[in-house]
C-alpha cells in the first residue's frame, strides 16, 4: 500500500509478483506499506506494531503469525520492519537492520524509493525461502548490497534494528 506515492509501476508489479511467489510458496505473508509519517504515534516502531497487528486481522495467517511488514514514513527519514513470531527465528533484529542499511536506505538516499523496496524485500524473501528449504520460481538471487561509507551510515540519526533512517 503506496499511501505516500513514492513507488514507480514497475517496482510495484515487482513487489506485488515477488510477494505472491513467496505466499504462493510457504503461505508467509509480506506487506510493504508507505506512509507520509508515523504520526500521530510515538516513532515508526508503534506505528509498525499497530499497522500490524491491523485491527485485530494481523498480517498473514493469524494462527500462525507469519506475516511480515515493511513499512516507510517518509516525511520522518524513518523506516521499519515488523516481524511475526513465527518468523522472528527467520528475520531476527539484526538481519532486518543489515537489510534496511545496506538494501533499503541506499537507493532511497538517491530517492530510488521502488529500487530500495524491491531489493529489501527481494532479501528478506529469499531469506525466507531459503529458511523454509523451498525454491521460488523466477525469483532473481539478492542483489549485493550498498553499503553507505562509515561518516554517513548513522548521520543525526540514532540507529536501531527496527528503525533506521532513510538519509544520513
Amino acid at each position: 500500500h503506496d499511501f505516500a506515492h513514492i513507488i514507480d509501476d514497475s517496482s510495484t508489479r515487482e513487489l506485488d509478483r515477488r510477494i505472491k511467489a513467496l505466499k504462493q510458496a510457504t503461505g508467509d505473508v509480506i506487506m510493504v506499506a508507505t506512509v507520509p509519517t508515523f504520526q500521530p504515534y510515538a516513532d515508526i516502531k508503534e506505528y509498525a506494531v499497530k499497522m500490524f497487528e491491523n485491527r485485530g486481522k494481523s498480517i498473514g495467517d493469524r494462527a500462525k503469525d507469519n506475516g511480515l511488514l515493511i513499512v516507510v514514513a517518509v516525511n520522518d527519514r524513518k523506516v521499519g520492519i515488523e516481524v511475526g513470531y513465527q518468523l522472528e527465528p527467520l528475520v531476527t533484529d539484526g538481519f532486518a537492520g543489515e537489510t534496511i542499511r545496506e538494501y533499503i536506505a541506499p537507493p532511497f538516499r538517491r530517492g530510488q524509493y521502488g529500487e530500495g523496496l524491491v531489493a529489501g524485500t527481494t532479501r528478506v524473501i529469499n531469506r525466507i525461502a531459503e529458511q523454509r528449504g523451498v525454491s521460488l520460481t523466477n525469483m532473481p538471487a539478492t542483489p549485493a548490497p550498498e553499503t553507505a561509507p562509515r561518516n554517513q551510515r548513522g548521520g543525526r540519526f540514532q540507529i536501531h534494528p527496527e528503525t533506521l533512517p532513510i538519509r544520513a
